[in-house]
């Protein structure tokens, strides 16, 4: 047989260096987009990172409504930020992913049930320091959440109880468990009271599951 057809046309050399640059170049292509689908896990989970903004407070209302005996709702918009939304070109300095939002309610109420004294026979006006952090006290912030399976709770004022309506969890008025699959209970916001009476919140939460 003649030589030339004995000869291998690609030499082991060879072959070794056409896989090790097929090797190179797939992953050049692959590691991009893992990381973009990667992206939120490694920010929640190693980088303790939220798409929410920790440092965002939100004002509900005030506490001269807050009425006695049975909570108040107010509806509150949490700006988020999308991560996996698509941004125009000049918005990719300002932030990281699209502006968006969650739409939560939170139940504002007195803990004893009870309008406290210095606000009593009072308009509004500016508070104190002292005034601010006995309010601070006595005012309870939850999330409508049922922290059995996150369905929506409501106040029942026949009951003067928070009923979760999917599954017959009983909270009383300052969201404490007292019938019903619950394990905890509801989440408390944090929160603060400023002067001029504003109550603010941030999405975090209580993570005490036997204080509210």
């Amino acid at each position: 047989m003649p030589e030339e057809l004995q000869k291998d046309p690609v030499s082991r050399g060879e072959f070794l260096v056409m896989g090790a640059l097929g090797t190179l170049l797939g992953a050049v292509m692959t590691i991009p987009p893992l990381v973009f689908v990667l992206d939120p896990v490694i920010k929640s989970e190693f980088l303790d990172q939220s798409d929410i903004p920790e440092a965002e407070w939100i004002e509900l209302g005030s506490v001269f409504e807050v009425p006695q005996g049975k909570p108040i709702t107010y509806r509150v918009e949490f700006p988020q930020i999308q991560s996996y939304a698509l941004e125009k070109e000049e918005e990719k300095t300002k932030q990281e992913g699209k502006a968006g939002s969650i739409v939560e309610a939170a139940l504002v109420t007195w803990r004893d049930g009870e309008i406290p004294d210095i606000l009593k026979g009072r308009g509004e006006g500016r508070l104190s320091e002292a005034e601010i952090e006995e309010l601070t006290e006595k005012l309870n912030i939850v999330n409508n959440h049922c922290t059995h399976l996150g369905c929506p709770v409501r106040w029942l004022e026949e009951k003067r109880e928070i009923l979760c309506p999917c599954h017959g969890g009983i909270y009383d008025l300052n969201g404490y468990v007292i019938g019903g699959p619950p394990p905890r209970a509801l989440y408390r916001y944090a929160f603060e009271i400023r002067e001029n009476g504003g109550i603010y919140v941030r999405h975090e939460f209580d993570g005490n599951p036997y204080v509210v």
